[in-house]
């Protein structure tokens, strides 16, 4: 059956939702074209679901292919009734409304220890060279540099095999030892893992034996080729295979004494609509499924999820590259942080710092990054509700740029305490811990345009510089009066002023 919903935008509408990676294409209004496929295939977070600032959202059970034309909205779908509701006001009274018919919150958060001091990936630094000796070497020298101990998330390359959870002998000599070393010193310690089987992996034949893998149309075992390898893939349907996965990670958190996982993956573009799996899932169900058990696990993190509103697990931004750009680069990570939030992701992380992706990096030497970039990341990442570094830039030998990498550290720990309040209250609220201005203001001239600014809860206003050699900024300030931290003038707003912004500071404006 075909379900199609089609309406006219009304006057001054602006639409927000979708997959978070298009969030520097939010707000669509009827000026111009935008075009959502939730259906896939696609990476990272998505949602049924689009809100406006008339108070109205679009909601499904299922993915749809939406399309905005110049004030025109249609949306089709071949699996579920997509309906427009309204008569909500305004941004904030439509996603409280959806939020609380769709997906409530389920009382459930990450740690607060993630939201009061930055994590530690070694991707950046050690790629899939993942060792003892180098990651508490990482760890030694994120201490020594005057940076505080938090979680160290050992990437991809600790590991046998896709689907052989262990430690490489040769690589790792005594993890266990390793992992208490890491506690001694303050941190946590978290593995990633992926729901891909190699062949190779000793539990493969138990796995296709008991139909705990997903097979192709032809009812083969189906192989996938993912960024890593070409592998098997639990069929996330079964609740048998993930009763496997949870209980295979539990025995690494006895065995070793880890604190959780970097679930990574599960991304509806490994999955087909034509796959044949135990509860004829979708490939958004098997990502729904794989980011739901990491409920089972005290420390989580997922890159990639469907319809993850409301539950209390932590969402990473997808890999960011070593640009400025708003593709990709910088530029995108205020709006992508601002739509996860909406979108009901309120337990957000923004990328690793300078970026995600190795292969902008590979083990190149530190003066050919662009070390302003590095700066004006950490600043942007500072007030967001977790900030997660890799590269080691607090051991630049460029005593600037390492300094002005940490300043941002110390601005996180100082506001925690403020984040924290809203991150316990999202735990019922559902409420964005990070928003968009036009979310707090709705009546403000400008408040819907200002999306490389946002409110950290009610009370501040973070406008961090996110383009190369720029030294001022144009701030949009909503109505009352707001206090410039870094120099204590106040302004009136609404308004939208030009503030000199120098390479060590982070604009905060705090509502007076």
């Amino acid at each position: 059956m075909k379900y199609v919903l089609e309406f006219d935008m009304l006057e001054g509408e602006q639409w927000y939702g979708g997959k978070i990676g298009d969030g520097t294409k939010m707000p669509v209004d009827a000026s111009r074209e935008y075009t959502d496929n939730s259906v896939g295939p696609y990476g990272d977070q998505s949602s049924p679901f689009f809100v406006s600032n008339k108070g109205r959202y679009i909601w499904s059970e299922d993915g749809y292919i939406t399309n905005f034309k110049y004030g025109k909205v249609k949306c089709e779908s071949d699996t579920a009734e997509i309906v427009l509701y309204g008569g909500f006001g305004t941004l904030r009274g439509a996603y409280l409304a959806a939020s609380k018919a769709h997906f409530p919150p389920d009382g459930n958060m990450p740690p607060e220890l993630m939201f009061q001091v930055p994590q530690y990936c070694t991707w950046i630094e050690m790629f899939k060279f993942q060792s003892e000796k180098g990651i508490l070497n990482y760890a030694e020298s994120i201490l020594k540099c005057g940076m505080p101990a938090g979680e160290i998330l050992i990437d991809d390359g600790w590991q046998i095999d896709f689907g052989n959870w262990e430690f490489k002998p040769r690589r790792f000599k005594d993890p266990k030892g390793m992992v208490e070393k890491l506690h001694v010193m303050g941190f946590k310690v978290i593995l990633w893992v992926v729901p891909f089987i190699s062949p190779r992996a000793p539990a493969f034949d138990y796995l296709k034996k008991n139909d705990l893998l997903v097979k192709d149309k032809s009812g083969s075992v189906a192989m996938r080729k993912w960024w890593d390898a070409t592998s098997a893939v639990l069929d996330l349907s079964n609740p048998r295979a993930v009763e496997w996965f949870v209980d295979v990670a539990h025995e690494l958190e006895k065995k070793y004494g880890v604190d959780g996982f970097k679930q990574d993956a599960a991304d509806n573009r490994f999955y087909k609509k034509d796959d044949i799996t135990f509860g004829n899932a979708s490939p958004n169900q098997q990502a729904e499924f794989w980011m739901r058990s990491g409920l089972n696990f005290t420390f989580n993190e997922f890159r990639a999820s469907w319809k993850g509103g409301g539950v209390g697990v932590a969402q990473r931004l997808g890999d960011k590259c070593h640009r400025w750009q708003e593709n990709g680069g910088l530029r995108a990570l205020i709006p992508n942080m601002l739509l996860l939030g909406l979108t009901g992701h309120v337990f957000g992380c923004p990328d690793m710092i300078g970026g995600g992706l190795v292969s902008d990096f590979n083990f190149r030497p530190e003066f050919l990054f662009d070390h302003e970039l590095f700066i004006r990341w950490s600043q942007c990442s500072a007030l967001m509700p977790m900030m997660q570094y890799s590269y080691s830039l607090w051991r630049c030998r460029n005593q600037k740029t390492a300094e002005l990498c940490r300043r941002p550290t110390y601005d996180h720990i100082k506001y925690s305490d403020y984040i924290l309040k809203y991150a316990r209250a999202a735990r019922t609220t559902g409420e964005p811990i990070v928003r968009f201005m036009e979310y707090n203001y709705p009546n403000d001239p400008g408040a819907a345009k200002a999306t490389q600014q946002f409110m950290l809860g009610e009370d501040y206003i973070v406008a961090p510089i996110v383009r190369k050699k720029t030294f001022s900024r144009e701030v949009f300030l909503p109505s009352g009066a707001w206090k410039l931290l870094h120099s204590g003038e106040t302004f009136t707003g609404p308004a939208t002023i030009t503030v000199n912004i120098p390479i060590e500071v982070l604009p905060i404006f705090e509502k007076v």
